[in-house]
């Protein structure tokens, strides 16, 4: 496709670490629903990121005497408080949880080791800023907020002064404001507290900004990191625009643009921010047909809808079970899509992401909603049924079991069995034992050869690359800033060990491969697959060097490596 303009996201665009740790820890605390949790303000200043947590339980309130049940969670938002309020707080019968920003706490320890020397402090800040209030509460009643240099050119003069900033101030301001309170100081100790995440935003902002016809600015109207970005921009570009939604961006605002710059605040997800990327190139193509257009929405329903991930539980199944030595079953590799395809799509539709779905969730899970269920519904009663006339009894009740599994998994479980979503890594555990059943060792039931060496290396390469598969869309999801949980492998383990537990399978899936190639078995079948396993690697290095693609083109990325493999399986 051609753009009339040149669009380019900013490289530090997105949620920034200390946002990412509270959403965590409130997530953290909501799956573990021993109490009700919520947030002492807002935990962000992002209207669509708290619409999502509200959904999964977590409530703001503006006081602790709102909270009524004995022994809830109360979570410090990323801000911080006041020291006074905090023992207020801790005082209650209330489980305390603090979520203040790292380097927010920073800032508090270093306004108090002045304090307590004596110093008077000066704020560069928003004095209604929740973070300045908290920081205002550390200085000992010697406290000053001032917005720039004009307001602290006003200050009397201070004998012993300790300059901080607001941790997202702008570079300039503060500096300036430094230099406009030396002449009336004494002695001024200059803490420049704006955090590393803000003056890597900030300078990428401003250099961009100087070289764009047009600069999108993506966050909360009610942002003060967002506002301020906001205001770097619109005095650098020629034009500038600050947006919540990306249905606020008008084909007019791109006339004449030939260089479009998309940059967000520190509290702005990665999916808002990728939404506004594609309404920007929508209005930016140059002549788009309808048969372009509609093929592109054909592509983004199909990854929407599961159909493409029924299709790599298909090919999947094809290539266990010529692994195996097995016959071809049409109703076998019929039943690996109906299950996955049933399953995926019940957990999508139940998925409370993207505050704003895009055309193809508004069709399926808005519009159609109820439709979209009962079609998950029908294929799983397909999947057991094509079950029961194929396999035997012991089959048919295992198959039933899983699905059944799958089906209650985003919802409350009985018998307690609901402990196993809270469990680090479930989500991909109980996807790979789901997949590997139905695609490898169901049709080696219905065969009666589970008992086969074969069999059994038919279901561990089934789990091993599917578990892989969930743990790569679990990095895409962490990294388009959806809200997850510890039931993700890579929220639960880190980037390090999530990456040496995709790179661990490769190896030692290619070392079965490779040694069962030196025994001759089954050799054009072996060299098809340790041929196919290249694209698995190839796919985890692009996700772990390159900047992640957007959700949809992921999940295309990921899901593509069945079809890769059972082409090559095919040909073999």
């Amino acid at each position: 496709m051609s753009y009339r303009a040149q669009i380019t996201v900013a490289a530090s665009a997105g949620f920034c670490p200390g946002v990412k740790g509270a959403i965590d820890k409130v997530l953290e605390l909501a799956a573990a629903g021993r109490s009700p949790v919520y947030t002492l303000g807002p935990l962000i200043h992002n209207k669509q990121v708290i619409e999502t947590l509200e959904e999964k339980g977590v409530r703001a309130v503006k006081d602790a005497s709102e909270i009524k049940e004995k022994g809830a969670t109360l979570v410090i938002r990323a801000h911080g408080i006041p020291p006074g309020l905090e023992a207020a707080v801790r005082a209650l019968d209330l489980n305390v949880v603090d979520a203040t920003c790292p380097l927010v706490k920073r800032v508090h320890r270093n306004i108090k080791e002045w304090a307590d020397k004596g110093y008077a402090t000066v704020i560069v800040g928003d004095a209604d800023h929740a973070e300045v209030v908290g920081l205002m509460g550390y200085t000992g009643g010697r406290g000053h907020v001032v917005s720039g240099p004009e307001e602290a050119a006003r200050l009397p003069r201070l004998e012993k002064a300790n300059i901080v900033a607001q941790t997202t101030q702008g570079t300039d301001v503060f500096l300036r404001t430094v230099e406009a309170l030396r002449p009336n100081t004494g002695e001024l100790i200059v803490s420049n507290t704006i955090c590393a995440p803000t003056r890597e935003r900030q300078s990428e902002t401003m250099e961009l900004s100087r070289r764009s016809g047009l600069v999108i600015v993506v966050g909360g109207k009610n942002s003060a990191n967002t506002a301020r970005l906001f205001r770097i921009c619109a005095g650098l570009a020629p034009r500038a625009v600050h947006i919540e939604r990306e249905d606020e961006l008008s084909p007019e605002l791109f006339d004449g643009v030939s260089s479009v710059f998309i940059t967000a605040g520190a509290s702005t997800p990665a999916w808002m921010i990728e939404k506004a990327l594609a309404r920007a190139r929508e209005l930016t193509e140059i002549h788009r047909s309808p048969l372009a257009a509609g093929l592109e929405f054909l592509w983004l329903l199909l990854v929407t809808s599961c159909v493409f991930t029924a299709a790599g539980a298909v090919a999947l199944a094809y290539a266990s079970m010529r692994l195996q030595g097995l016959p071809i079953s049409p109703a076998m590799l019929a039943l690996a899509g109906l299950f996955v395809f049933s399953l995926h799509l019940t957990n999508r539709a139940a998925e409370k992401g993207a505050a704003v779905p895009d055309r193809a969730k508004q069709l399926l899970f808005v519009r159609f909603g109820r439709t979209t269920r009962a079609v998950a519904l029908l294929a799983g009663v397909a999947a057991i049924a094509l079950a029961a006339g194929t396999t035997g009894t012991l089959a048919l009740l295992l198959t039933a079991f899983f699905w059944a599994m799958g089906m209650l998994y985003p919802y409350k479980m009985p018998l307690g069995l609901d402990a196993l979503a809270k469990f680090p890594g479930s989500k991909d555990i109980m996807t790979a034992l789901g997949w590997a059943f139905v695609c490898a060792a169901l049709p080696a039931l219905a065969w009666g050869s589970l008992a086969y060496k074969s069999s059994q290396l038919a279901v561990v390469f089934a789990f091993t690359l599917v578990f892989a598969r969930s743990v790569m869309f679990g990095i895409s999801h962490v990294h388009s800033d959806m809200i997850v949980g510890n039931e993700n492998f890579y929220k639960a383990a880190g980037p390090k060990a999530t990456y040496a537990a995709v790179l661990s399978i490769f190896i030692f899936m290619e070392a079965i491969l490779i040694a069962l190639k030196n025994m001759a078995w089954k050799e054009p079948l072996v060299n098809a697959m340790i041929a196919g396993m290249f694209y698995y690697l190839g796919l985890m290095i692009f996700f772990y060097f390159r900047r992640m693609p957007e959700k949809t083109l992921a999940e295309t990325l990921i899901d593509s490596q069945f079809l890769i493999l059972a082409g090559l399986v095919l040909v073999s």
